[in-house]
C-alpha cells in the first residue's frame, strides 16, 4: 500500500471545455437519425451515461441506433475533432493543477474517451507533465454506446498500485462520478458547466460542488491537511 494521494480527473467537460462542441457534434448525429436538433439547455437535460439513453430520451429508437452505431459514431468523431482541434482547458485548471504538483498529489484521467485523442490534446495544451496516467478507451467511441466501464479501471488501477480511498478524491461534471465515489469511498467533486445542468449534477449527490476548478483547493486543505 501507498500513502500517496490521488486526484482522478474525468476529461471532456471537466478538464477540457468542450461541452458545447460535443453538443453540436451530438446535434449532427440526430439528424443523421432525422430528428430536430435540440438547443443547448436540452442537451444539458438528456445528456448520460450510457449514451444509448441520450438517443431514447430524444426520440431515436434504440434498435435503430444499435444497428448504425458507427456511422453516427464516425459522424460525431468528425464533427466533434474538427470543433475540439483548438478546445482550451476550463478556467483554472493550471492553477489547481500545480498546486497538486506542489502538494505531491498524484494525477491520473479517467475518461470515457479515446487515450490516443486525450494524449495529443495533452501534449498540445502542455500538461501531460501533471498526469502520472491515462486510463481511457483506446477503440473508436463506440463502447460507451451501451455500457462503461470506469469503474472497473479505477478499482484495478489502485489495487494495483495501492492506493487507498481515503487518500483519493475523483472529479467530473457528470452522474458518473459521484457514483463512482460511493462505490469506491472516494471523495467525489461535482463541477459544473458540463454536460449535464446543476440540477441533475446535484441530484446525483457527489460530496462537493463547485463551479470552478481552483475550488478544489480549499476542499483538499480541509480534506488532506495539506
Amino acid at each position: 500500500m501507498t500513502t500517496n494521494k490521488l486526484a482522478i480527473f474525468d476529461w471532456n467537460g471537466t478538464l477540457l471545455a468542450d461541452t458545447r462542441m460535443a453538443w453540436i457534434a451530438s446535434n449532427e448525429c440526430l439528424k443523421f437519425y432525422g430528428a430536430e436538433p435540440i438547443s443547448y439547455e436540452k442537451q444539458l437535460e438528456t445528456f448520460d451515461f450510457p449514451i444509448i439513453h441520450y438517443y431514447k430520451r430524444n426520440g431515436i429508437d434504440v434498435d435503430t441506433v444499435l444497428r448504425t452505431k458507427e456511422e453516427a459514431n464516425e459522424i460525431f468523431q468528425n464533427s466533434y475533432n474538427a470543433l475540439a482541434k483548438n478546445a482550451r482547458t476550463r478556467r483554472g485548471a493550471r492553477k489547481l493543477l500545480g498546486w497538486l504538483q506542489e502538494n505531491n498529489v498524484d494525477c491520473i484521467i479517467l475518461s470515457n474517451y479515446v487515450v490516443e485523442r486525450i494524449e495529443a490534446q495533452l501534449e498540445r495544451l502542455n500538461i501531460r507533465n501533471y498526469f502520472s496516467y491515462v486510463s481511457a478507451n483506446t477503440c473508436n467511441g463506440t463502447s460507451i454506446l451501451n455500457a462503461t466501464n470506469k469503474l472497473e479501471r479505477l478499482s484495478d488501477f489502485m489495487i494495483k498500485r495501492g492506493y487507498q480511498p481515503q487518500n483519493a478524491f475523483i472529479i467530473g461534471d457528470s452522474k458518473e462520478e459521484p457514483d463512482i465515489g460511493r462505490h469506491m469511498g472516494v471523495t467525489s467533486i461535482g463541477i459544473t458547466g458540463g454536460c449535464i445542468n446543476e440540477r441533475r449534477l446535484r441530484a446525483a449527490k457527489p460530496d462537493h460542488v463547485i463551479s470552478a476548478l481552483p475550488e478544489t483547493i480549499d476542499i483538499l486543505k480541509e480534506k488532506w491537511a495539506l
